[in-house]
């Protein structure tokens, strides 16, 4: 699958760095009691769960072919990257926002030290090397296309779940950073349940557009205009072909799809190539017996010349566009 071991290897090291972070997190809460300190903690588990989902979809989308699944099961990978949308929203932004509004509610003063910086900066630095993985691989995939351009087109999942996820994580940590110190020097908690209900926004706000950018992909868009038209007329350029009357594609998995065509083939452009062979059966062409013999035998060449010219253009259209995995030229 395009781009799957690409996209595994930044899901991979996500889940690590971010289980890592997660138990930093988790004893720096414990010796300040920061809210902020806190929601971060929650944060990081909240993305090692789900991107270790993220991982179990790489893995099951790369399932081959079945009878009961003959087009693969590529939409696994969209189907966990969902899950884990949902994820982030209940887990990272619902416990997040209950423990800001309880914190505003029945104020305690945290007192952090030097273990919440050390652990912030730590984390702003695993987070920052995950998410510069993440943007290099965006960078190598997205050509020529402009970088947000990309985001918003792309069939990778897993590859934009893990750029937001560490993109927001890399700015949860400045705001953290912020509400502690704010909450030190002003001796209050106000900073500190701020910082916390931003950073429950953030997660709510990315498991938002998670969630939508799967549940389009999980109902499976076709090629993009632009790019379904270059393949038709790249069809349409071939002397065989008279006319394209239906062209229908369908997302099968990250950057793979199904195409269906419509053929109207043209019969003289290959008709002409059996000439030669017509002028040599001339002379059986005296009697009944021989003329039903040639029109059967001519029948069988026209079919066989058809199916021969299908897979002579599935050969180029595949070379040509990549992202088509499965093509399908219906005669008409």
């Amino acid at each position: 699958m395009a781009g799957g071991g690409d996209s595994k290897g930044a899901v991979v090291m996500a889940v690590v760095g971010n289980g890592i972070l997660t138990v930093l997190k988790f004893i720096a809460f414990g010796i300040s009691g920061s809210g902020a300190m806190f929601s971060e903690a929650i944060h990081s588990a909240a993305d090692t769960g789900n991107q270790a989902l993220l991982w179990v979809g790489i893995r099951r989308s790369q399932a081959v072919p079945s009878a009961v699944f003959p087009y693969g099961l590529g939409v696994e990978r969209f189907f966990f990257a969902l899950l884990s949308a949902i994820g982030i929203f209940v887990l990272g932004c619902g416990f997040t926002l209950y423990h800001g509004v309880h914190m505003l509610m029945d104020p305690h003063l945290a007192d952090p030290g030097w273990i919440d910086y050390t652990v912030l900066g730590i984390s702003f630095v695993i987070d920052g090397v995950i998410l510069k993985k993440a943007i290099g691989i965006v960078n190598q995939k997205r050509g020529k296309q402009g970088f947000v351009a990309y985001l918003r087109s792309s069939s990778d999942p897993t590859l934009l779940a893990v750029l937001a996820e560490d993109g927001v994580a890399c700015l949860g940590v400045l705001i953290a950073f912020v509400g502690i110190l704010l909450a030190k020097a002003t001796s209050s908690h106000y900073p500190d349940a701020i910082a916390t209900l931003m950073i429950a926004g953030l997660l709510g706000g990315i498991a938002i557009w998670i969630g939508w950018k799967n549940r389009t992909l999980l109902l499976g868009p076709g090629l993009a205009p632009a790019r379904q038209a270059e393949v038709v007329a790249f069809l349409e350029q071939q002397p065989t072909v008279e006319r394209i009357k239906v062209a229908r594609s369908r997302l099968l998995g990250a950057d793979r799809y199904r195409l269906h065509v419509e053929v109207d083939w043209d019969g003289r452009v290959l008709g002409d190539a059996q000439t030669e062979w017509v002028e040599s059966q001339s002379a059986r062409l005296d009697t009944a017996e021989g003329r039903a013999t040639f029109a059967r035998e001519f029948g069988e060449r026209m079919t066989e010349a058809v199916g021969d010219e299908v897979d002579r253009l599935e050969v180029l259209m595949r070379e040509r566009f990549p992202e088509l995995s499965h093509l399908e030229l219906e005669s008409e």
